[in-house]
């Protein structure tokens, strides 16, 4: 299935890193909102409606990470050296550098940031936080295991059942580790359905979660 959060961890401080000044982010106040679901539950198909609907600038972790190791950077070589083995991965320094870099680019234009699949673990959660910006609303998209399996089956075609549902149980135990500081903004959203009624649910929350002023378009 090339889950590529599986390669999202901390390791090492990176020499690779950029300095970067997030100030305008903060000052503007932009909504920002984290979309965490395992593999199935539904969350790329989440993402882009939330984002259509709401106008929000969608950040796409696993892409930012793919399109910067095409590169001919220092960083890019990192990351596409990590990418390529099995056994390391990604320092979370640079994967939230790289979010840094697109939020700041986007930063004058837009009214919010969805952050689609990141953070999964409480230092990536710790790490966004101290050197980006708080977290407004936490949606996490849910599914039965099996009915997970079986989305991913029919979007992929042959896959191995095991290993799927293996990186299922991973994504869900550390997320819930990666989220328990953040538990009183963590909305769940049971994604059995069709994606517009899913969107629904998710709509309602953001609306009573966020301020007055930040309505659906």
């Amino acid at each position: 299935m090339g889950n590529i959060f599986a390669c999202i961890d901390d390791l090492t401080k990176s020499d690779a890193r950029g300095t970067y000044d997030m100030s305008l982010v903060r000052s503007k106040k932009l909504p920002i909102i984290w979309l965490l679901g395992p593999p199935g539950s539904g969350r790329s198909t989440q993402a882009n409606i939330l984002s259509e609907k709401l106008g929000y600038e969608l950040i796409n972790v696993a892409e930012l990470i793919k399109k910067e190791a095409l590169l001919e950077t220092e960083r890019a070589y990192i990351i596409k050296d990590v990418l390529d083995s099995k056994n390391r991965k990604v320092q979370d320094d640079l994967v939230v550098d790289l979010i840094k870099e697109e939020m700041l680019k986007n930063v004058n234009e837009a009214t919010g940031f969805i952050i689609n699949g990141f953070p999964r673990t409480g230092k990536q959660a710790a790490l966004f936080v101290k050197e980006i910006k708080d977290v407004d609303v936490v949606i996490y998209l849910y599914l039965e295991t099996m009915k997970m399996v079986n989305r991913l089956r029919e979007k992929e075609g042959s896959i191995d059942e095991d290993a799927v549902k293996n990186d299922i149980f991973t994504y869900v135990k550390e997320v819930k580790d990666g989220t328990a500081k953040f538990a009183t903004k963590v909305e769940k959203i049971y994604t059995d359905g069709l994606p517009s009624d899913v969107f629904q649910k998710i709509e309602s929350i953001i609306q009573l979660r966020m301020k007055p002023t930040q309505t659906i378009m």
